[in-house]
């Protein structure tokens, strides 16, 4: 899954809770941290870390593995339902996903 895969899972509180129910069932909602393989990008895979489970870093290695910290799960739900809310007349979920790299990138 990437990053705009994930998306119509974050845009409401209810719909993100329920996801990470069912894929994330051992990591309590307010702990689920959003990392990408390698580096962050629209395509790369995203994997959840509980967040009281790994080191502060934004970036860690883990058996010869990359990860780079996106957002905490519950901000990055948060943003999205913010969007979803603003942009009335609809942003797509590409549209959204550039949004949350880019004040990543630049603003975070």
């Amino acid at each position: 899954m990437n990053i705009i895969e994930l998306i119509p899972h974050l845009k409401s509180i209810d719909a993100a809770e329920a996801f990470v129910k069912s894929t994330a069932p051992n990591i309590e909602y307010d702990l689920v941290d959003i990392f990408m393989i390698g580096e962050l990008g629209l395509n790369s895979e995203i994997i959840f870390f509980d967040a009281e489970s790994i080191s502060d870093n934004s970036i860690f290695q883990k058996e010869g593995i990359r990860y780079e910290n996106l957002f905490p799960l519950n901000m990055a739900q948060e943003m999205v339902e913010e969007y979803v809310n603003i942009y009335k007349d609809g942003l797509s979920d590409l549209e959204i996903a550039k949004r949350l790299l880019d004040y990543r990138q630049r603003d975070a």
